[in-house]
């Protein structure tokens, strides 16, 4: 049975940013505030790349962590607009989003403190309404 090749490439990943504040207290509440930043998309002839950041914070300041990764993906320069939405929304943040996440843990967890996991994403709802425009 022959196989039809993707698409999409995933190409790799960079931290391109990368900052901890931890106090000097080491007392770290659990309840964090996460929140993700601009998702920056660019096409450069068949290479798109996607910065997906995000920042974790809790209430007194006494943790904060910056985080943003650039993505590289390569698709086929007869793919359809629609078909480019709809990775672009959904795919490549899903593609991406578990390096980030294990970053997050791993940078954690060296830091001395419990490495902090985030939470799953559903990214499938991007992906349904680009499919839907």
């Amino acid at each position: 049975m022959a196989s039809e090749q993707t698409k999409f490439k995933f190409k790799g990943y960079r931290v391109i940013k990368s900052k901890i504040d931890i106090a000097p207290s080491g007392n770290i509440k659990q309840e964090l505030n996460v929140t993700f930043s601009g998702i920056k998309n660019d096409i450069c002839d068949s290479v798109y790349i996607l910065d997906l950041g995000v920042s974790v914070s809790n209430e007194d300041k006494s943790l904060g962590i910056d985080v943003e990764m650039r993505g590289f993906f390569e698709f086929d320069k007869d793919l359809l607009e629609q078909e480019k939405v709809a990775f672009f929304t959904g795919s490549a943040p899903a593609i991406m989003f578990p390096y980030l996440r294990a970053y997050i843990s791993t940078l954690t967890g060296l830091s001395g403190i419990d490495p902090i996991i985030l939470p799953t994403i559903n990214f499938s709802a991007g992906l349904q309404r680009a499919k839907k425009e």
